[in-house]
């Protein structure tokens, strides 16, 4: 009995879906508003303005930046300051700033600031589950123990 229910409430499902004008579903998903990388770069006078003037935020515009200054697109050409953009770049960790400065035969820095953010969010992680056992312990009632009533010699 059970089984013939089953199977007349799958038969009436199947039978809503056909008829109710389900055939024409797309998969095709289209952002509801433009994200970080919604606009490729272009390198054009509208692009480079962009990159250049106010709304960089990720560090593969310092890259960008340092093309337009290189090729002299929507600003002055001035390999100096393609050289700095692209030595920022690279110490964010971006390897097209670094090919860029070896083109341009110029020490390439080491990625520090991308090593300090990882870093930073290591420890920001370590910490937030640190606070999140005490708050486990917290929520059994049962509280740790600070770290001077251990016994000498053990951790």
């Amino acid at each position: 009995m059970r089984m013939r229910t089953l199977r007349i409430y799958s038969f009436c499902a199947l039978a809503l879906v056909a008829l109710s004008g389900c055939q024409h579903v797309t998969t095709e998903a289209t952002p509801v508003r433009p994200g970080l990388y919604s606009a490729p770069f272009s390198l054009s006078s509208a692009g480079c303005s962009q990159v250049l003037h106010g709304s960089s935020q990720l560090p593969i515009d310092l890259y960008h930046a340092g093309v337009c200054y290189e090729q002299g697109v929507g600003t002055p050409a001035s390999l100096a300051q393609a050289v700095e953009n692209y030595s920022m770049a690279a110490r964010w960790g971006i390897p097209e700033a670094v090919q860029a400065l070896r083109r341009l035969d110029k020490p390439a820095p080491a990625a520090d600031l991308l090593q300090r953010r990882i870093e930073q969010e290591e420890q920001l992680n370590k910490q937030r589950l640190d606070k999140e056992k005490i708050d486990a312990y917290k929520s059994r009632g049962a509280y740790p123990a600070p770290h001077y009533h251990y016994p000498f010699g053990s951790s």
